[in-house]
Formats: structure tokens, sequence, C-alpha cells
């Protein structure tokens, strides 16, 4: 695009109110992005070029486009369309395992390299093309365009068999510009959507675009419609990333979002960081309550949409706190954590903090504390055997204080690592309770005023030991391109855990009692992982992978 377009976009987006209060705008519209009259079913420009088994496609709408087609504001958009104009043979070929992602870019051009981790708006496991013209999708979820930045569309699949190619009317761009960017493979693992960032086409295809119609919603103007706040299937405390959206509520332009969460159904809620898109992805340890707030910003009136209680098991207990005040926490100090906060809310969860502890080490645990003039009573656990329970071997006292504010629990606790303590990422739970009895708090049970605050440790070996040495030549581990091959040379492998340098688990599978196992298609690149490996024997090996 060139200085005019985005001096133009600049000049349409001081226009935005004014269009919004001087435009007679219908619920929805659908515009059409791409005047192409070509035809391809080229790799990477048609997204269903089935003569590959695996294809990841992204291509650049400008927002010019949009202006240009009568749309001038910000908008929802809840479809999208692409022009089939042959379809591919046999009959029976249909593209498989679809995704559509979607996000936004500043950019006037795609690559050089494919954008990474967009977010996923639709997918499905069969698209069932039997006729020629516009083909719809209708997104899982509405993608919120905020009126002026591009828009970038991913198509990924992954087919069984393959075949001749779908073709899709498609725009040819003039020489030089890059509006297309793509992956492929004809491996027969279903790994469209995984696909490296490796761009494979050559410009004569990059700047061959499929047209592309939009369906966008219009503003609200009224307090938005309520929903019900729902959850992508399980498990859900295992480590792996699950995603909540709305369904029934206001899918409108013109509405702001922001997630909250809670250790109860009925609050205190907090509002979650960065959490302000129409749907949201993340994962957990403890068993928590989620719900979205939905704000028609045009006249400043928000719903609360119902809310969810994401558990089960696997995952650890509420700790849950009758009233919100300032009767809390305000700091936790161990090995590398020192962490500050105001004693409220009653549940605070800083599992993202985390550091690392030694096996058969001992480090000091200090917590200070605001009993607000009455007498507050403190405990700690560490689940060493990770077995998501705090037991009661796994406490520690950390005393009582009475009056004041941000002053120490009681009681510094040194604690000591067990040497049996499982390797890897675990919770660390702090709780402070005030008591009129002289009794210090469960880790799960209801209490009228205090806090709980969670944290991340993560327990790596004695470095003094000779764990690794010994254990050298029971696994083999190599590293090949994108892949970590794993070799038992006795023993079967059980179970295989990666964890970053963070203590994050990355990966996670169990495994029936295999010598040989592969691992492929990991997002992180150039760092050092940890490999936890359970054999079929209940021996545990932890390695060091440089990936």
């Amino acid at each position: 695009m060139n200085v005019l377009i985005k001096k133009g976009i600049a000049f349409k987006c001081m226009m935005l109110l004014f269009i919004f209060f001087f435009n007679d705008i219908k619920a929805q519209q659908t515009f059409t992005l791409g005047n192409g009259v070509e035809s391809y079913n080229t790799l990477g420009v048609s997204p269903f070029a089935t003569i590959n088994r695996n294809s990841r496609s992204q291509y650049i709408y400008f927002a010019e486009e949009l202006y240009d087609a009568g749309f001038s504001i910000s908008g929802n958009v809840i479809k999208l369309a692409i022009n089939i104009t042959e379809l591919g043979l046999p009959s029976s070929l249909k593209p498989e395992n679809i995704k559509i992602k979607i996000g936004m870019t500043s950019s006037f051009e795609t690559g050089p390299t494919l954008v990474d981790d967009l977010p996923v708006y639709y997918e499905s496991t069969v698209e069932n093309i039997t006729q020629l013209g516009w083909y719809t999708f209708n997104l899982n979820t509405p993608f919120a365009w905020d009126g002026f930045r591009n828009i970038v569309v991913e198509i990924c699949r992954s087919n069984t068999n393959f075949g001749t190619s779908f073709s899709v009317q498609s725009k040819n761009f003039p020489a030089g510009e890059r509006v297309s960017v793509a992956n492929y493979t004809n491996d027969t693992s279903p790994v469209g959507c995984s696909l490296p960032n490796q761009n494979l086409l050559p410009e004569l295809f990059a700047r061959r675009r499929p047209n592309m119609q939009f369906t966008v919603t219009n503003p609200c103007d009224a307090t938005p419609v309520g929903g019900q706040t729902i959850v992508s299937a399980g498990p859900y405390c295992s480590g792996d990333s699950f995603t909540l959206s709305v369904q029934n509520g206001s899918v409108a332009s013109g509405l702001s979002y922001q997630w909250q969460s809670s250790p109860n159904d009925n609050g205190p809620w907090t509002n979650i960081l960065n959490a302000t898109d129409a749907f949201y992805t993340t994962s957990q340890s403890v068993a928590t309550y989620y719900r979205r707030a939905t704000t028609c910003d045009i006249v400043s009136s928000t719903i609360f949409d119902f809310p969810v209680f994401v558990g089960g098991e696997g995952c650890y207990c509420n700790p849950l706190v009758a009233n919100e005040n300032g009767i809390g926490i305000n700091n936790v100090t161990i090995a590398g954590i020192n962490n500050s906060s105001s004693g409220s809310p009653a549940y605070s969860n800083f599992t993202a903090i985390q550091t690392e502890l030694e096996r058969e080490s001992t480090v000091p645990l200090s917590v200070n504390v605001s009993p607000d003039g009455g007498t507050n009573y403190t405990m700690a656990w560490i689940d060493w055997n990770q077995n998501r329970q705090f037991e009661v071997s796994e406490s520690y006292i950390l005393g009582s204080v009475t009056g004041g504010n941000n002053i120490n629990s009681g009681v510094i606790a040194n604690i000591t690592v067990p040497a049996q303590a499982l390797l890897g990422s675990t919770i660390m739970r702090v709780r402070t309770k005030q008591s009129e009895t002289s009794t210090y708090p469960l880790p799960c049970e209801s209490i009228a005023n205090g806090e709980a605050e969670d944290y991340t440790v993560v327990i790596i070996n004695n470095l003094n030991n000779d764990e690794f040495s010994s254990i050298n030549d029971t696994v083999i581990i190599s590293v090949s391109n994108s892949d970590i091959h794993f070799l038992a040379k006795q023993e079967g492998i059980q179970k295989i855990d990666l964890f970053d340098l963070c203590g994050r688990l990355i990966f996670s599978n169990s495994i029936a009692n295999e010598n040989e196992f592969k691992i492929s298609g990991l997002n992180q690149k150039n760092q050092l992982l940890i490999a936890k490996i359970v054999l079929s024997n209940g021996q545990q090996i932890t390695k060091k992978i440089v990936y």
C-alpha cells in the first residue's frame, strides 16, 4: 500500500465518530474484499489446495478495502466467506480439520514469515463443500475489528487423503506486493495448523489473495444482552489451555470486554490482566469461577454474563473467603520470590510468579500480614508429591500476630525440601486467617476474613548428587529439526513431561510402555528444556534438553 492510502486511513479514523452518528446502518452487513476474477488452486493461495494433506495460509485484508466497501466504523466480524470456483476430486474429498485464526496488524504486507499464535475463531472437523459459489463460515466467536488496523486471516487444515485442489476466486495484486504467505506439506501426520512459520510461497504467488466476504455487525445502542459463559473441553488443571466464551450474549459492535475470576460464584470478582477479548484462553491449577463483563461503550452500560465453574479432577481446592477487605497478606518471600500485595482480594493467583527449590535444600519462608486490629494465624503448604492436595505433612506454621498492618506473621519458617519431592512445577499456598478462637487456617475451608495466595515452586535435582550422571544411559534423547526423540534402552516409557526454565509445563503425555517416542511441533525454540520421564518400573528420570 502506498503513502496516500496510509494518509487516507488516518483521515477516516478521525471521521469514525461523525460517521457513526450520521449514517443509517443495518444490524449487520456483508462486504466483499477483493474484486479479482481469476481462479487459483495454487498451494498456499487456495486454502483448500487438497493436492497436499496439510496447509497453513495467511492473507492480509486492508482496512482501506472495508472503508471503500462502505463500512467505516469498528465492528464485530461474525462470518467469513470464500468463493469456490472449482471442486476438488474425488467428490468425496472435503477440507478437514479446519481452523480459522484472525488478528490485526499495522503492517501493509504479509511476511516474510507467517504470524504465530493468532487466536482461533472457527474450527470444524470437515467442511462439506459440494457447490460452487460463496461458502460461508459462521465464526464460533465474533472477531472484534478496531476500525483502523489491517486484518490477518489464517486458514489451516489437515486432510487424511489428498486429490485435486479446490479453486477459489482471487485477486492478483501488482508485482512487488505480498498479500499471502503459506506453508504446506504432504506429510501423513495431521500437522497443518502447527506447521512452522516458514513461508514457501514464491513472489509470483505471494501477490495472489482469495476474495473474501466479511459479515460485520453494527454498533450497540443500549445495555448488552447477557449470556452464559461456557468453557471448552477439559481437563482443566493439567497444564493444558482451555478457552472461555459466552453463548447467546450480544454480538454487536461497540462492545468492550473484561474477563473476571473468583473463587466463589458470588464474588468477590477480580479483573484478569489483559483479558479483554470476546473470548479468553488460559490455564489454571486451582478450580475457579469465570465470567465476562460486556460493556456497550456508546451508552457506558455493562452487563455481567452468567459465570461458569471450571474445576474437576486434578484441580486444587478453592480457598473460600466471605468478606473482601484489607485483612490479608502483604508480602511473601522465599528463595527467588519476593512479592508484595495489598492484602486484597481474598484470593490471589500468583502462580505466574515462581522460584526454583533444590531437593534437600533449606530455605526461609517469610510472610507479612495485616491483622487490622485483630489476630491473624498464618500457614503455608507445598504440594511436594504433586497429588493436587495440601496434606498435613506438607504444612508449615507461620505463627500468629495481633494488630498492625504489613507486619511479620510471627514465625519465619525454615523449609527443607524433601529428598523425594517430585521434580517439576508444583503449588505453594500461603493463607492467613483472622480468628478469635486461636485456630490456624486449613487450606480449603471457608473463612470470614483473611486471604490465600498461590505460587509456583519448581523442584530441581540436588546439584551435588550423581543422579544426572548415573542415568545418562537409561534414556537417550536426541533433537532433530523440530522433533525430540526418546529411546529407553530397557524399561518402557510411561509418561513424559516437558518444562521450560520458568517451570511451566509445556508438554505432557502418558505413553503405553513404549521404548521409543517422538515429540513434534513445539512452539518453544532455542532454549533449554527439562524433561521428566517416568519408566514402567516407576523410576523417574530428569534430563536437560537443548531445543
